[in-house]
């Protein structure tokens, strides 16, 4: 397998047993020498003294990060090495997969199985594990029914229920999690209904637009599309009084009933009883404890609002596609029939009704209180301990299994941690940044664990986490599916070549994901990457195996996400498993024990300026000769931004020259808005090709004195010791241009998601968009959000500048 840059990547401090056949090379290079070199022993003696008080005086003054990348000795590639060879011969991840599904694990439930996944990160050698609760609003079921009634008398008593299934164990006993939605309000509401397709703001438009009532009704709307949440935020908008979300089998593509597919148990096509559960939140809007938005929800005292600002006031309740077909066949023939509204369901014409005498009753009550939930950490300490990797999985499922959903991160992020271990105990190996590990709770609520613990550690986060790692559901099919902040595509892309796709010797991860995905896909949300990279600014990924067209139907977050679904369909021998905790642990490897942070500002450059010339050409011409006489508020009063602020300026001298520019353009129309902005941005580009090209020569100057030099040669000292202090400095650089594009203002009306450049899309809530601020502008027809927004562009695209360029104000000699 190849290895980029293997033998100058070096890992920790000690050396491995293993590669003591690893010699350095004492020969003098063929060029000349420096003169320095052919001086005499008294000279040689009196520039290693100076040097080593040097060295002295920076460690007094916090140089000895720099002090351990150019001592550090062991090769990055035959750790990697070492790594796949013990995930080759052991593979373990069935084992935990059975653990994690054995029993219901709600949010804030399962203490056992809290207690175990931290009595492993023990076993497997991590340190400081820790428990940490925090005290979040939730809701648990407590009962609900279903009803069809023709002039007032029942027709049809759906169960709500799965079928229960001999061969899948976990579909039986106790445990069994009822069919509800997280954070749906309580209710019991009887009214006529209507179907409302994909329930998207433009479904519910183009009811009203053809004088289709929805004011009042019950809306049926289908799963996909956007996240669940919106469906009913959308029906609420419109005046709908409760909502039932279904499974349409004609969404599943070729692997049906109908096309003589099996249904689960019995094959791979949807058991037509499966029940969708999930969160009904409104995710787009803001992430975390409702009634605590943008504060963290720990302890007895927290302020808490009314939770209705991202969650229904309106009941809603999941149902298979088994027990809503009976409903939609009595639309047949009432109301307009929408085309490309049509799905698979037989009998059903998908007209939208209502239908004269007949109604729904929905009744859901749900418990809600303030409850505990708990996250779990450990860590692998790196000789760099402000330099963190941090690696993020969710335990909590909706249901008794979760085997898909979220154990597969759960099971890999555990074989991880083990490989990781087999170097540590055998091998002596220590990284050289810190490796953190979190198991976080109540994700599927609204990714509660992640955003109450960013809002919480904020500062400490923003000042020392060089990346954020996130699996979820990281084996539900075979298609592999990367997204990540474009400063991380280069690392995906080397660590895929290192990897063998499963079942294909002549196909790496590489191959297989660029025959189907044109480029590495942005991040938008519905995991829990979204606090660390869309509020804080820390570049970050995320990386799973989706179902392909081809692969058995994943019943997401039903009964039948099971370990026997799992080792029967989904991934039997567990070899996805397997093949990811390869993969992600390359990556992890890569950016905790490589001594250059191989972060792209190159591409993350090139993309910002294709997203912003792609946005803008969207805005109408009519609106160029608009003007702005005030320029947008830059200086941030939010307590937040001070401390980043403080934290950059501390790292950073061009900050402050950033913070006191004071260039002002007064009066500007949008069209040179336009320009100054592609300007900056340009100007962007080109200060990280020169970054770039620094950082090379840095790291190739590193090389070659590593290489050609005796490591006691004084001259070859001094020279390691300064490389190794411009790489740090460039680390830094990289380390915190993700925090550049952040915007403290927040996006229009959805303060809390900052990051100018990436976002979730307002109106989906999984899928990412880029330049929200600027494209809900020209969406919402804004020519003053708009204008606002390209100077806001403009500044950020200067402020990444600045810090790309602060290495070439300073001297030498870098602090």
């Amino acid at each position: 397998m190849s290895h980029q840059n293997s033998e100058f990547v070096l890992g920790s401090k000690e050396k491995l047993p293993l590669f003591h056949s690893q010699q350095r090379k004492g020969a003098a290079p063929a060029r000349k020498q420096s003169p320095i070199v052919r001086t005499s022993k008294w000279g040689l003696l009196i520039i290693y003294y100076v040097f080593s008080v040097y060295n002295v005086i920076s460690f007094i003054y916090g140089n000895y990060s720099a002090s351990v990348l150019y001592e550090s000795t062991s090769s990055l590639s035959e750790i990697t090495q070492v790594y796949f060879n013990f995930l080759n011969s052991s593979n373990l991840a069935s084992n935990w997969s059975r653990e994690f599904t054995k029993a219901s694990h709600l949010a804030g439930t399962n203490l056992e199985l809290v207690h175990w996944q931290a009595s492993k990160y023990e076993e497997f050698g991590l340190s400081h594990v820790e428990i940490e609760d925090f005290d979040i609003y939730l809701n648990y079921p407590v009962d609900n029914s279903l009803k069809l009634l023709s002039n007032s008398t029942v027709i049809y008593h759906p169960t709500l229920k799965e079928d229960e299934l001999e061969q899948d164990p976990t579909t039986t006993g106790p445990g069994l999690v009822p069919a509800f939605h997280g954070y749906s309000a309580s209710g019991n509401v009887t009214a006529e209904y209507i179907y409302a397709n994909y329930g998207t703001r433009e479904d519910f438009q183009k009811l009203k637009d053809n004088g289709i009532e929805v004011s009042g009704k019950i809306a049926i709307v289908r799963y996909g599309g956007l996240f669940r949440g919106l469906k009913v935020k959308f029906a609420q908008e419109a005046g709908a009084v409760g909502v039932l979300i279904y499974s349409e089998p004609s969404d599943d593509g070729d692997i049906t009933v109908d096309n003589g597919y099996a249904a689960y148990p019995d094959g791979p096509a949807r058991n037509p009883s499966s029940i969708q559960r999930g969160s009904v939140q409104f995710l787009s809007q803001i992430p975390g404890d409702p009634t605590t938005p943008g504060w963290p929800s720990k302890g007895d005292d927290v302020d808490r609002v009314d939770p209705h600002g991202s969650i229904p006031k309106i009941p809603s309740l999941p149902i298979s596609y088994a027990e809503i077909q009976p409903i939609l066949k009595t639309l047949n023939g009432h109301g307009t029939k929408f085309e490309g509204w049509e799905g698979g369901l037989p009998g059903v014409t998908y007209n939208v009704g209502p239908v004269p005498g007949y109604e729904i009753n929905i009744y859901n009550e749900q418990d809600y209180k303030v409850r505990k939930i708990h996250n779990i950490y450990g860590e692998i300490e790196g000789f760099l301990k402000d330099q963190v990797i941090l690696l993020g999985n969710h335990r909590d499922a909706w249901i008794k299994g979760g085997a898909g959903d979220p154990n597969s991160g759960s099971a890999v992020t555990l074989e991880v941690i083990r490989a990781l271990n087999e170097l540590k105990t055998k091998y002596g190996w220590k990284p050289l940044r810190t490796i953190r590990f979190a198991s976080w709770d109540g994700e599927e609520y609204a990714l509660l664990g992640s955003t109450e613990f960013g809002e919480l550690y904020h500062k400490q986060l923003q000042k020392d986490v060089v990346a954020y790692l996130n699996l979820d559901d990281a084996v539900a099919g075979t298609q592999l599916n990367l997204e990540a902040s474009p400063l991380l595509n280069g690392v995906l892309d080397m660590c895929a070549k290192q990897v063998q796709y499963p079942g294909n010797t002549s196909m790496t991860l590489y191959d297989h994901f660029y025959s189907w995905a044109p480029k590495i896909g942005m991040l938008g949300s519905g995991s829990d990457f979204t606090v660390f990279m869309e509020h804080l600014g820390i570049t970050s990924m995320n990386v799973v195996f989706e179902p392909g067209p081809k692969d058995p139907i994943y019943h997401y977050h039903s009964n039948y996400d099971s370990y026997y679904w799992m080792s029967t369909f989904g991934d039997p021998g567990f070899v996805y498993h397997n093949t990811m905790a390869k993969f992600f642990g390359s990556v992890v490897l890569q950016l905790a024990d490589n001594k250059a942070v191989q972060f792209g500002a190159v591409e993350n450059a090139i993309e910002f300026s294709l997203h912003f010339n792609e946005t803008a050409a969207k805005i109408p011409a009519e609106w160029y000769d608009n003007v702005l006489t005030s320029m947008p508020d830059e200086s941030f009063d939010s307590e937040e931004f001070a401390e980043l602020a403080e934290i950059l300026s501390d790292n950073f001298k061009s900050w402050k020259e950033y913070q006191t520019d004071g260039e002002s353009y007064g009066p500007s129309s949008m069209e040179k808005a336009i320009t100054l902005a592609q300007e900056s941005i340009a100007k962007l580009i080109s200060a990280s090709i020169r970054f770039q090209e620094r950082f090379a020569k840095e790291v190739a100057d590193y090389k070659y004195y590593d290489e050609h030099y005796s490591r006691f040669n004084p001259w070859a000292i001094i020279m390691k010791s300064q490389f190794a202090r411009r790489i740090e400095r460039s680390n830094k650089i990289l380390k915190y241009l993700e925090r550049s594009f952040l915007h403290y203002g927040g996006l229009h009306n959805r303060k809390w998601f900052r990051h100018a450049v990436y976002a979730v899309d307002r109106d989906n809530g999984y899928s990412a968009v880029a330049l929200p601020g600027l494209l809900e502008g020209i969406q919402d027809e804004s020519i003053g959000q708009v204008h606002k927004w390209l100077w806001i562009l403009n500044g950020i695209a200067k402020r990444a500048r600045f810090i790309l360029e602060d290495d070439e104000r300073i001297a030498w000699f870098v602090r």
